[in-house]
């Protein structure tokens, strides 16, 4: 969908389609439409998700490709070429992996990855077990920062399942504006909760798509796993 999509269902709500003398501009619109964006992204990872071979650094510990924020999986083990797939990659427990052997970060560096684990305070980095030699390569899952759009013929960066949140969090920040009137402000604190019920709502049905929602790393939860998630 485009920016205009957006804008445009906006201001039938707003009674603001009369181009000669809108309340609102189409460049404030769009300022908060990116606003909208980004706040889509930090609560569901999901909705800014892109996949890509990447190439890994010698050891254990990596970070997800530039631009990202935070990892959602690490999949599967590329060939040289990039384009040739091999062995499956499973997340594990870090408390597992210290257990079973407290100097594995220390142990020579192999030429394929079997597992990796995540901690979600540190949600731009990861593990790789066993530790690897620099250059092998990994397909990787991760949500990246939503590109901002500048103009109305723009396409949205989120997914489209998310347009009904995106015109909620716009109206509210047009309302907000002109809360010298009372509805006004009641109809901006209505959109807002409508905008984190959207959300919420989806966080409810989808559980979760971190590898890991705590504050251990990497440890899978696998009823959440058969529901669709990690959590």
């Amino acid at each position: 969908m485009k920016v205009s999509d957006v804008i445009s269902r906006a201001r039938n709500i707003l009674l603001d389609s009369d181009a000669t003398s809108y309340r609102w501009s189409n460049a404030e619109m769009i300022d908060y439409i990116n606003d909208a964006q980004r706040l889509v992204a930090v609560y569901r990872p999901d909705s800014c998700s892109a996949s890509t071979v990447q190439t890994l650094s010698a050891g254990s510990k990596q970070s997800i490709p530039t631009g990202g924020f935070r990892l959602l999986d690490v999949v599967r083990n590329m060939a040289s070429d990039g384009t040739t797939p091999g062995r499956a990659i499973t997340i594990t427990a870090r408390d597992t992996l210290d257990r079973f052997d407290p100097n594995w970060h220390t142990a020579t560096n192999q030429s394929a990855v079997k597992h990796f684990t995540y901690d979600e305070r540190i949600p731009g980095q990861f593990f790789v077990y066993p530790p690897v030699s620099s250059g092998v390569k990994v397909e990787t899952v991760y949500s990246k920062y939503p590109s901002a759009v500048s103009a109305t013929t723009d396409d949205l960066t989120v997914q489209d399942s998310y347009f009904e949140a995106l015109i909620n969090y716009l109206l509210f920040r047009c309302y907000s504006k002109e809360t010298d009137f009372a509805a006004n402000a009641q109809l901006a604190s209505s959109y807002l909760s409508l905008f984190a019920s959207v959300l919420g709502i989806k966080l409810q049905k989808d559980i979760a798509f971190g590898p890991k929602v705590s504050n251990k790393g990497g440890d899978p939860n696998g009823a959440a796993a058969q529901l669709g998630g990690v959590a």
